[in-house]
């Protein structure tokens, strides 16, 4: 048995989930093919996907395949296409073997299937191309691989054509029907395969589908299948065509046996991890390699802090099972997916190695993740502070399974703040956790993050406070305030002071920052010490003073001097002409810039625009009301200093 890991990438509604279905309805895995509109498919089985129509989390399939040239067992990977779940997808290309992309025709290639081949190249995976829909747009495809090459720098290889009898035909499976130019085509990037093609001048060489196989592995060659993931025309010839392509191997990590593509939990077995194999290994091998050089207290953590064990914290021995049966597997085979149920003893962050926590400082906090802290928050607070606890177990299992989310508890008000990549992500969240319970979370609506950006300036400053009828001073110092080329905020000291001084002076520096003109955080700016003039008597006294003068000098300087910017959100819509007009009047409303406006097909137009993700809350849903459905089609919103909104100035 050979294995396959497979992932299905896409623009949103592009037809990634309708493909998984298909293929597992020929694979003979289902006998009925679910829809996305009846709610019935294969890998959107929660709540909010049925409702939605939209794949919120990576699901998993085992499908058996015979082909001419082997017997496979593909690990199919059905992947979320909208960006707020982006983080799910870059957590799988690691263990990633080869890609499908789906790419609709009629139209060119769309804003997140470029993204998400920009990352599938930087991981080195192999890619097939599938244009789907040509049910309803027929031949419309050339601009789709115009658009295609225009994107990968090279042309790819387009592998089907209409046959005379009006049915597609696909090279893999008929090569004679194809010209010559077809077979050069492939071997172009191959020079001396190309050059013994010419030489044997035998249209029934095999150079070419030899060159496909490898080329394709190696980011040379893309080649290009067609058909229509709803009909099932060209499904089976495109998991042919992606069998025969070599895939990316995927090397062993000498510090883990496993890399981590997903979270999950489930009622009887409570927390796991879906895992790659990266090599072939027993059990025995595993813990030994994972849980060998452990303590008593590396196994049981929780108990060491004095935190109640949960999840299996008894679990002393790794359980590896099978993602079907759930039945413990022994040995674990290189490249066959299965679930790693969680085990004290080790850190399972997806798209990373299961590695052992080898010390209680490498504990990761259960209420906070490495991914950068989103510009998305809400705040929780149960209706009955005894239901605290109920809410907490919640939020932490969707964390727990999404890292995107962030949770932080707020000691001083007892709240709680769930942090998200996205309107969508958060509203998705908080309908999760609150399914399947009468018990009442009340949510804030959405905050967004704010800062006042410091201009670009350079201010000098003189800094002195008296008191005690002027007989005390702090000193006279001397800085220049300025600014910086991001967000950050520093001190530069050129004078030498001593160690009390300079830690007075950064201290007042940073608290002054913390509430600008707009009562936001101020960034994008640093305090240059050029001299300090110590007056004589009580140090404490001096420093005290010193402090006042620091927090009244820097935040006079604030007024007139910062701007208020808030993340920036891009969206892309397509909308027919009928709503056009309606559309672009609400998003004048919103300050949104147009960024551009063309006629993409079917009397549709493809409309580019950015906006403060301020004022942008609540359009998604605005604008299926105008247009009756329609939603948008790519979203991204971001806060770096290169990209902002500016709120007010």
């Amino acid at each position: 048995m050979i294995y396959r890991t497979i992932g299905i990438f896409a623009h949103i509604d592009s037809g990634k989930t309708t493909l998984t279905e298909r293929i597992l309805f020929e694979a003979g895995v289902i006998s009925a093919i679910g829809t996305i509109e009846d709610g019935n498919t294969e890998s959107d089985q929660l709540q909010e996907e049925i409702e939605r129509g939209i794949s919120i989390r990576t699901s998993f399939h085992t499908v058996p395949w015979k082909t001419s040239f082997g017997t496979f067992e593909i690990q199919l990977i059905d992947t979320p296409g909208h960006i707020d779940f982006r983080n799910q997808v870059t957590d799988l290309l690691p263990a990633m073997e080869t890609a499908i992309v789906i790419l609709e025709a009629g139209t060119v290639v769309q804003s997140q299937a470029r993204l998400v081949m920009e990352e599938l190249r930087k991981a080195n995976v192999p890619i097939v191309f599938f244009i789907n829909k040509l049910d309803r747009f027929g031949e419309e495809y050339l601009d789709t691989l115009v658009s295609l090459e225009e994107i990968l720098q090279i042309p790819p290889v387009s592998l089907f054509q209409k046959g005379k009898s009006g049915h597609w035909e696909y090279y893999l499976q008929n090569e004679s029907a194809f010209s010559k130019s077809v077979k050069e085509e492939i071997l172009t990037w191959e020079e001396d395969s190309l050059l013994a093609f010419w030489k044997e001048g035998n249209d029934s060489s095999n150079l070419p589908k030899l060159s496909l196989k490898k080329g394709t592995k190696e980011g040379k060659l893309f080649p290009v299948y067609g058909g229509s993931a709803k009909t099932g025309e060209g499904v089976r010839e495109l998991l042919d065509l992606v069998l025969w392509t070599e895939p990316k191997e995927i090397n062993e990590d000498s510090r883990s046996p496993f890399l981590v593509l997903s979270r999950r939990t489930d009622p009887e077995i409570g927390r796991y991890a879906v895992v790659y194999p990266t090599l072939s290994i027993h059990k025995r091998e595993i813990e030994k390699l994972l849980l060998g050089n452990l303590t008593p207290h590396h196994l049981h953590p929780q108990k060491a802090l004095g935190i109640p064990e949960t999840n299996g914290g008894d679990k002393k021995e790794i359980s590896f099972l099978s993602p079907v049966s759930l039945d413990p597997l022994d040995p674990i085979i290189k490249g066959k997916l299965g679930v790693l149920l969680a085990h004290p003893g080790l850190t399972m962050e997806p798209g990373k190695p299961v590695l052992p926590k080898t010390s209680l400082d490498h504990i990761p906090d259960p209420n906070w993740n490495e991914a950068t802290p989103s510009p998305f928050s809400v705040v929780l607070e149960p209706d009955l502070s005894s239901e605290k606890e109920f809410w907490l177990c919640r939020l932490e299992e969707l964390v727990w399974e999404d890292p995107g989310y962030r949770l932080e508890l707020r000691e001083e008000t007892g709240q709680m703040v769930l942090y998200g990549r996205g309107e969508l992500h958060l509203e998705i969240g908080i309908r999760r956790i609150s399914e399947k319970t009468e018990k009442k979370l009340n949510c804030s609506s959405i905050n967004i993050a704010k800062l006042e950006l410091f201009k670009k300036m350079s201010h000098k400053v003189a800094l002195e406070h008296r008191a005690f009828e002027d007989q005390k001073s702090s000193g006279a110092l001397i800085a220049v305030l300025e600014d910086t080329a991001d967000f950050s905020k520093h001190i530069a000291f050129e004078v030498s002071l001593p160690e009390e001084v300079k830690h007075t002076i950064e201290t007042s520096f940073m608290e002054a920052c913390l509430h600008g003109f707009y009562g936001e955080e101020v960034c994008g700016l640093r305090l240059r010490v050029l001299a300090y003039e110590m007056p004589k008597g009580d140090l404490q006294t001096t420093l005290t003073l010193l402090k006042v003068a620091i927090l009244a000098g820097v935040k006079e300087c604030f007024p007139s001097n910062t701007y208020l910017v808030c993340p920036l959100t891009e969206i892309e819509v397509m909308v027919d002409a009928d709503h056009l007009g309606v559309v672009l009047s609400d998003l004048s409303r919103r300050n949104a810039k147009v960024v551009s406006i063309f006629e993409a097909v079917a009397g549709k137009s493809h409309l580019k625009a950015n906006a403060s993700a301020q004022n942008l809350l609540g359009f998604s849903g605005a604008l299926r009301n105008m247009t009756k459905g329609i939603g948008i089609s790519w979203e991204r919103t971001a806060f770096t200093s290169e990209f902002y909104a500016v709120l007010k100035e």
